[in-house]
């Protein structure tokens, strides 16, 4: 009896958190290597033109046009622009279709009233179809 008694009065069991944080890393490890990253460009809302044909809006714009914001310049489709020329362009687009998809991209060093001023713009001119993305 005495050899019983000092078995169980021996310390209180002990986890092995060696074996747990093991685990823990192969956990993260396989979501890791697993995970599929989300393509921006494949969830933007793009209008398509139907089966029968296309309305003048639709035809004129295929390409996504992409706003550049950064901390002392815009630039439309890589090309650098000012303030006064982008603006010119946003109404040569909002003239040709207002459904045109516009992605805009923002540094992250940029001011925030630069982005303001392309939203300002965009909305002022009716493009509605617009996707606000941090660099």
């Amino acid at each position: 009896m005495a050899r019983k008694r000092r078995q169980l009065e021996g310390e209180a069991g002990e986890l092995n958190l060696t074996a747990m944080i093991d685990v823990a890393f192969q956990l993260l490890n396989f979501f890791v290597m697993t995970a599929h990253p989300v393509a921006v460009y494949a969830h933007l809302d793009i209008l398509r033109p139907t089966p029968g044909g296309k309305t003048l809006e639709e035809a004129q714009f295929t390409d996504l046009i992409t706003i550049m914001i950064f901390k002392d310049r815009f630039s439309i489709n890589t090309k650098q622009v000012s303030q006064v020329q982008l603006e010119q362009v946003v109404t040569q687009l909002a003239k040709l279709g207002k459904n045109q998809s516009v992605l805009i991209q923002s540094a992250s060093d940029a001011p925030h009233q630069r982005l303001i001023t392309v939203l300002n713009m965009c909305a002022k001119y009716g493009l509605k179809n617009l996707s606000v993305l941090s660099m």
